[in-house]
């Protein structure tokens, strides 16, 4: 029994596909709502947050300005009577960048919650400094 090879069972426009032409298939709209969903994972992680508060609200006001644009750019490239239009390629790589970026903050956010190693090892050393400022002052 011969079997088909695997070229003559596929169309022929999937085999020449490759994944930079599959991300490039993606609607602007799925790159944007990709994004604001990360600026919202982000928004989510900042509250949760237990150590280094200040810095993680500082975060959390450029993420949201950020979320802001986000959502005016996917109102602006959805709308047919705006008669404004988005040059793609260009949009697309901002919006990489930006989610590459957004992914990086919500790695380092989580890493601030209270049970983080991070945290663990911020309460290590506040708690040997305690151990040295008693004994000094027991002297």
């Amino acid at each position: 029994m011969a079997t088909k090879p695997l070229t003559a069972i596929l169309p022929q426009n999937k085999q020449t596909q490759n994944p930079t032409t599959i991300e490039q298939e993606k609607r602007i709209e799925e790159v944007l709502s990709y994004t604001i969903l990360l600026s919202d994972r982000v928004d989510e992680a900042v509250k949760q947050a237990k150590s280094f508060k200040f810095e993680c609200l500082e975060v959390s006001k450029k993420v949201g300005n950020l979320c802001q644009m986000l959502r005016a750019a996917m109102r602006l490239s959805t709308s047919t009577t705006a008669g404004i239009s988005f040059y793609d390629c260009p949009l697309r790589r901002i919006a990489a960048e930006v989610s590459k970026n957004l992914e990086k903050s919500l790695a380092l956010l989580k890493k601030c919650k209270r049970r983080s190693v991070l945290y663990l090892h911020h309460q290590q050393i506040k708690n040997e400094v305690r151990d040295i400022s008693l004994m000094i002052l027991k002297r």
